[in-house]
């Protein structure tokens, strides 16, 4: 309880300090445990510097998953990516957010099946093609071939 309260009520620019501290510590742990202040950091900082730190989520998630597992860190993934796919379109970064959109597709691939990844990888192929990126539709479309592989449909 009391490291809860510590956590709640500590001014954001002293959590964002806390932040950098484990980040050069390269403790995945003592970034997540901030994750609960997210949408207070969407709030109050700029687009950079949200997408900054919800890179930092995300890749702490990944280090925590590859060392101890759990599909709890799989689930804060997807709500961290879905985040950070509308901070770069909200930065008019469309080749970012069709990746960010790609990653999410195979996220949800994971935990809810290939069926529901489709959508996902159908927004990032127009999103790359109504801006022009050509990696970002060949991706989605990779996601298509691995989602009909999946499926049986060679």
């Amino acid at each position: 309880w009391k490291g809860h309260k510590k956590t709640c009520r500590l001014p954001l620019k002293e959590v964002c300090l806390e932040l950098e501290a484990a980040i050069d510590a390269e403790d995945a742990q003592g970034v997540l445990k901030w994750e609960g202040r997210i949408d207070e950091m969407m709030e109050k900082l700029s687009h950079y510097q949200c997408e900054n730190i919800l890179s930092l989520f995300v890749d702490a998630h990944k280090k925590a998953l590859n060392t101890v597992g759990g599909e709890k860190h799989v689930v804060s993934m997807k709500r961290l990516i879905e985040l950070r796919g509308e901070v770069f379109g909200k930065m008019e970064r469309f080749r970012d957010q069709g990746g960010a959109i790609c990653d999410l597709a195979e996220i949800v691939m994971r935990l809810e099946g290939v069926q529901a990844a489709g959508k996902y990888f159908q927004r990032a192929r127009d999103l790359g093609e109504a801006h022009g990126f050509f990696s970002v539709e060949s991706r989605a479309c990779l996601g298509f071939g691995l989602q009909a592989s999946r499926e049986g449909r060679h």
